[in-house]
């Protein structure tokens, strides 16, 4: 709602709208009057935030604001397409202006609120819990911490950073560190501060003074009040616990830090904390993130509070009831606490069952206590970021949310705007940073940097999400769309959806002219594009585009997208005619794009024999990530192939990746950046380099992963790849396997498919000093593992799968293999494993699959069991 009110008014100041209202005799001065009414009403957006909560009349009024700034929304994109030339301005302005005579009847104000803290929920280092369940390894974990000084040797005081979400039992944790025997023996004195909203430096000082005092010291200077604490610490070990932290400023943080770095080595700070980025700007210790209770472990909660000193046997319906209640807390102690405690004195099974079948927020909240406790996290959001949070509510309870997904919709639905520094793509990853370091997303996958790829959330912070969406919209629906509980209205947003059989994107989309993504990838049933796409130069995703001859889409609609970033697929390439056609695309000026695929039809009609010419016309920037190409039918690739990162190639005619030409391959030396290459389906593929650049130094001198899959008459011997690690080969008969020696950095082979293969060569592996990792896969004909296995001195994975005549393993397996920590064995007629197996104290993991009757053997008890009782993972299964 905020971001939405200010990019209204951003809208309705722009150049644009003020030039086409002066062209609109009288209207100008409608929008001048909404304008500054949107200001005025967005100024006390943040109290009716915090007030919506516990009045129903506040809440009623924003939705009915939301509705209005959609419409308003609704009438300046009318504008921007020129669809329409008349909007009912002065329709919206009466009913903008009721709307705004209504925030003073409610009381609202554009002051600065006051603290959402309730000092009822001030903290102290009593611990008021009768017994706390499942933290005594978080306990003892946190303990060493502390007492272990040696490890903090060069910290005067360390700060050790507790950080969840609210409820989690983050202060409950502290309480019990707190008052251990351990803690009490090695720390003196040990000071506790309940700091909430408020980092204020002098009140916090006052507090610690008056825990070591145990009175009051009177309305004090701040320089007096510092000195006097600088008195009682110095020279002593002391603990210090800052419950409940929120500050985010580093300089408040300083303030304080620099007061208590006086006393002995090994003083210490325990801060709890919601948020991340607070943990970032304190810790000097490795934060400690507290994880949720298991469900066995919240049933206990829940069984204590509900049935108190009743036995719970004596109910078996309403034990059955509360275990599917407990599914809703999440792990969060505070939610079974207080869900417990709600049904402490109810024993009728339909009181139990509204529970279960109840939204958290719709129960009583003055008796749970659980989303007021989570709100607060809502509540200590930036203005800006509160309707963002609320937003996700429409994905599903644990759905993985993609970051560019997110984002889109945030855009589409006005939630966030760019600013003088960032685009708004940049904007929408800040915000979703910032999430993240408020305990409010928790990453999913990560990219090999640690970058989050994608995001969660909590189930009870999804919960606050929808209680939030639902105070602002009237409800929300798990299947993304949003039906306002207003009569006769709906709220139209923006949610992905999937459409099949449609081949129609909009004709009119050429005046979409500030359209930033377009997502179209997965749609391969689109056949033609729109004409005008070139128009939209403000893309920055473009998913797909599908080539259609000389009267349809063509690749010169690309010249001037030049914003594109992500990935982008182009279809039919084989209905290019001319090269000039494929060069007027200007991909090499296509900087943020990091993927491209680029596809022609296997099954054309056309042959026009141009692939080779198309190809080296559609060169990208350097440095290219991705590179996909499909159906390609020219006999050798370009040499600007070397400067992408990773290439994967399906179904196509190439006699070689790198051709006959010399200057082709020198080139392609030039500037290596090649690091991953997949060939699939190549039929015709007789090697990586032709006969006559065999010789050419530095091709492919970063390559470090190889795959070669259903290539049929491809042959060895492979180029000297000084730097591969990764080697697969897969359905290549013709590939006799003479020597790969030269491969003296590999460190993975894998062999699939492979039955014309009896034996491995005898000489064929030495050189691979290397190899940590040998897969040999479905090579039915290969009977006994070579003497030349044994000199692999760095193997420590082997897998060997459907060997069907393979009935043994050589006597030597154990006295060679001395690196050996992972065999996998499935699907082979061994009868017996080899003695020497006992000696391989390397052996961590032994995986036996369908090896029927080695696997019986194999059991506890079998006769082959001594021989695999001293490994410590074993899986077994026939």
């Amino acid at each position: 709602m905020e971001a939405l009110l200010e990019s209204l008014v951003k809208i309705l100041n722009s150049p644009i709208i003020q030039e086409e209202l002066r062209l609109l005799c009288g209207i100008e001065t409608e929008i001048q009057k909404l304008s500054s009414l949107l200001s005025t009403t967005k100024a006390v957006i943040e109290d009716a935030e915090q007030k919506q909560f516990t009045d129903k009349a506040i809440q009623l009024w924003l939705q009915k604001l939301n509705l209005i700034a959609y419409e308003v929304d609704d009438i300046l994109d009318d504008y921007a397409t020129e669809v329409s030339r008349e909007p009912k301005m002065k329709d919206i302005l009466d009913k903008f202006n009721a709307i705004a005579n209504e925030r003073k009847d409610l009381g609202l104000s554009d002051q600065k609120r006051g603290s959402y803290f309730n000092a009822s929920r001030e903290t102290g280092s009593t611990i008021n819990e009768p017994e706390v369940l499942g933290r005594d390894e978080e306990k003892e974990q946190i303990v060493r911490i502390l007492t272990k000084e040696k490890d903090r040797v060069n910290q005067n005081v360390s700060v050790l950073p507790i950080v969840g979400v609210g409820g989690l039992g983050k202060t409950t944790l502290a309480q019990l560190v707190f008052n251990d025997e351990r803690i009490a023996k090695h720390f003196e004195p040990k000071l506790w501060v309940w700091v909430s909203e408020d980092f204020d430096v002098k009140r916090i000082i006052k507090a610690l003074i008056e825990s070591v005092e145990k009175t009051s010291t009177g309305d004090l200077a701040l320089n007096t009040l510092q000195r006097k604490l600088q008195e009682l610490l110095r020279g002593r070990r002391y603990l210090i616990v800052l419950d409940d932290v929120w500050n985010e400023n580093p300089e408040e943080w300083e303030k304080l830090k620099s007061v208590l770095e006086c006393g002995s080595k090994g003083s210490s700070i325990v801060m709890t904390t919601r948020m991340e980025k607070v943990a970032t700007i304190m810790g000097t210790l490795q934060t400690y993130y507290l994880s949720s209770l298991s469900e066995n472990e919240c049933w206990s909660l829940f069984r204590q509070r509900a049935f108190g000193r009743q036995e719970a046997e004596e109910y078996p319906n309403l034990v059955v009831i509360g275990k599917e209640i407990v599914k809703k807390c999440g792990g969060v102690p505070l939610a079974a606490k207080a869900l417990g405690g709600f049904l402490r004195f109810k024993r009728e099974e339909n009181e139990w069952n509204s529970v279960k079948c109840s939204e958290i927020w719709n129960l009583r909240q003055d008796t749970t206590h659980i989303l007021p406790a989570l709100r607060l996290s809502y509540l200590n959001l930036p203005v800006e970021l509160r309707g963002c949070f609320a937003y996700c509510a429409a994905f599903p309870k644990g759905y993985e949310i993609e970051i560019e997904e997110v984002i889109h919709l945030w855009m589409a639905n006005g939630l966030i705007s760019s600013n003088e520094t960032m685009e708004v793509e940049d904007v929408g990853v800040a915000v979703l940073t910032e999430l993240y370091y408020r305990s409010l997303f928790q990453a999913v996958k990560e990219d090999e940097f640690g970058n989050a790829l994608t995001f969660k959330m909590h189930d009870l912070v999804h919960d606050l999400a929808r209680s939030v969406m639902k105070a602002k919209h009237g409800g929300t629906e798990s299947n993304r769309t949003m039906i306002l509980g207003m009569p006769d209205d709906q709220l139209t947003v923006a949610f992905p959806i999937t459409i099949t059989g449609i081949d129609h994107l909009p004709k009119g989309m050429r005046f979409l002219r500030n359209l930033r993504h377009l997502c179209l990838h997965g749609c391969w049933s689109l056949t033609h594009m729109p004409s005008g796409i070139g128009k939209l130069t403000c893309l920055r995703t473009l998913g797909m585009v599908v080539l259609s001859g000389k009267k349809g889409f063509r690749l010169s609609e690309l010249r001037d997208l030049n914003m594109l970033r992500g990935g982008l697929t182009i279809m039919h390439l084989e209905r290019i005619e001319d090269k000039k056609d494929a060069e007027e695309a200007c991909l090499i000026k296509k900087q943020s794009l990091h993927g491209l695929n680029l596809y022609w039809d296997s099954e054309r009609t056309i042959q026009r024999y141009n692939d080779e010419k198309v190809l080296e016309a559609l060169k990208p920037r350097p440095n290219l990530q991705l590179l996909r190409v499909l159906g390609f039918n020219g006999s050798s690739f370009p040499s600007w192939i070397s400067t992408v990162t990773e290439v994967v190639v399906h179904e196509s005619a190439a006699e070689y990746v790198v051709g006959v030409q010399e200057s082709t391959a020198a080139a392609a030396a030039m500037s290596p950046s090649l690091k991953q290459l997949e060939l699939e389906n190549m039929p015709n593929l007789k090697g990586m380099l032709g006969r006559e650049v065999q010789g050419t130094p530095g091709v492919f001198s970063q390559l470090q992963s190889l795959s070669f899959k259903d290539c049929p008459i491809l042959t060895l011997p492979l180029p000297r790849l000084l730097s591969l690690k990764e080697l697969c080969v897969d359905r290549c008969p013709n590939m006799a396997w003479a020597s790969i020696s030269n491969l003296t950095a590999l460190k993975e082979l894998t062999i699939k498919h492979s039955p014309e293969l009896d034996s491995l060569p005898e000489e064929g592996l030495r050189g691979l000093a290397s190899l940590r990792e040998l897969h040999l896969v479905r090579c039915y004909n290969l009977v006994t593992l070579p003497e030349e296995v044994k000199h692999l001195p760095a193997l420590q994975k082997l897998e060997l799968q459907s060997f069907s005549n393979l009935t043994s393993l050589p006597d030597w397996f154990g006295d060679h293999l001395t690196s050996l920590q992972h065999l996998t064995l499935k699907y082979c007629p061994l009868e017996a494993l080899p003695s020497s197996i006992q000696k391989m104290t390397t052996l961590q993991h032994l995986t036996i699959f369908r090896c029927y009757r080695l696997g019986r053997q194999c059991k506890r008890g079998g006769e082959e069991w001594h021989k695999i009782k001293h490994i410590p993972d074993l899986k077994i299964e026939n």
